[in-house]
């Protein structure tokens, strides 16, 4: 019995995900670290078919979507999902046809090959349809929750509801934080196991010199990502500070009003707005900078602060979510309460003159944040699913 379960354990796995986003190429900035986690499952010897909503793209490269990536059109591809008004009656047929549509895709890969589980990337709106096509094609499912499904989605009425069944019926639960994990065992009284999203960059083609007297904050320009935060602070730290420089890399609907301030406190000739810059672009500012900032209002464990490990920059984080757990166990920087603009302000003053010593740490924490974990964690899963499966194909039953 036991060589037979290792025979299973050693075969190659076939695993069906469903993701609410997909990157085209190495300059998407539409959750990367998909990619790297699918090919880091090819290179563990499990395949994987991805379905996936389309949205149009600015991109040039798109070499990421291949034969195994099947995309479904529901809109014009301009709007996310999470971002429909939901009051309107045509957002209502748009989300509608997002199931249908999503469903229809996984269905028909369903039908023509044979899949050893199906992994849902967030509880909604991808957790749903793998919730539908595993009631449809006898196929467990597991759900991996990457922060906005459960901090978000899930306190609205109706999305709640159905966030809560899908975790409830999931053969398999996982989070991309500790805090998140216990948040979801709180919604689904099952457990739930941390695995990182992690996105590897290319940091040796970087150019890394001698830090600039530099900040850096990637993300999306919102409000609820602490970005006039982080102005307000740095206009305090810079009165005290002369010759530092602040950068934003990234766009989103705060961007107009948040450079109207940059000019009206006459700060342009030491915040820089850069909006969307190609990925090596990117890499060259983050390994120059004396730290990467993440002033969020709500977040979990955040692509960019695993990206800050890579390029050895600590980082000045709001005490939510897994970051400070990450910054006080391996010493890569320092927290602030949420919103506290002084509080910041003197983070960031205390960066100036222990930036190095963070630095050195900083290699540490990746052992914890590697992708391969993730990878390990579901190979585990879909191992348990086959020897249950062939067990019950062969008549086995446990003792």
């Amino acid at each position: 019995m036991e060589i037979y379960i290792r025979m299973i354990m050693q075969t190659k796995k076939r695993l069906l995900i469903i993701t609410n986003r997909y990157p085209v190429g190495p300059d998407d900035v539409a959750s990367p670290f998909v990619h790297d986690f699918r090919m880091a499952l090819k290179n563990g010897d499990i395949t994987a078919d991805v379905v996936t909503p389309y949205y149009h793209s600015k991109c040039e490269d798109a070499s990421y979507i291949d034969s195994a990536v099947h995309t479904f059109k529901w809109s014009d591809g301009s709007t996310v999902i999470s971002q429909l008004p939901l009051y309107h009656p045509a957002s209502l047929l748009k989300i509608k046809r997002y199931f249908n549509r999503g469903y229809e895709t996984g269905a028909a890969l369903l039908e023509k090959n044979k899949y050893d589980g199906i992994l849902a990337l967030w509880a909604a709106p991808s957790g749903y349809i793998a919730y539908k096509l595993s009631e449809k094609y006898h196929i467990p499912y597991a759900v991996w929750a990457l922060g906005s499904d459960i901090n978000s989605w899930a306190q609205l009425p109706i999305a709640g509801n159905v966030i809560r069944k899908v975790l409830k019926c999931a053969d398999q639960l996982y989070a991309d934080g500790y805090e998140l994990a216990m948040k979801v065992q709180a919604l689904s009284d099952s457990a739930c196991r941390f695995i990182p999203s992690y996105h590897a960059i290319d940091i040796q083609t970087a150019g890394k010199k001698t830090p600039e007297k530099r900040f850096i904050c990637v993300g999306r320009v919102e409000k609820s990502k602490g970005v006039f935060d982080l102005l307000e602070a740095f206009r305090l730290f810079a009165g005290d500070h002369p010759g530092w420089k602040l950068y934003y890399v990234g766009t989103g609907s705060s961007e107009q009003r948040l450079k109207e301030l940059i000019e009206e406190y006459h700060l342009t000739d030491s915040v820089t707005c850069c909006g969307y810059l190609p990925r090596h672009q990117i890499n060259e500012l983050l390994v120059n900078s004396i730290a990467a900032l993440i002033p969020s209002h709500s977040d979990s464990l955040p692509l960019t602060f695993g990206e800050a490990m890579q390029a050895g920059v600590p980082v000045i984080c709001s005490d939510i979510g897994d970051m400070p757990y990450f910054i006080d166990i391996y010493k890569v920087g320092c927290h602030f309460p949420t919103g506290d603009v002084k509080a910041l302000a003197l983070r960031m003053g205390e960066m100036t003159t222990r930036a190095a010593q963070f630095a050195e740490n900083c290699p540490r924490a990746l052992d914890e944040l590697d992708i391969k974990n993730s990878v390990q964690a579901v190979a585990e899963w879909l191992e348990a699913v086959k020897v249950m499966n062939n067990r019950a194909e062969f008549g086995y039953a446990d003792a």
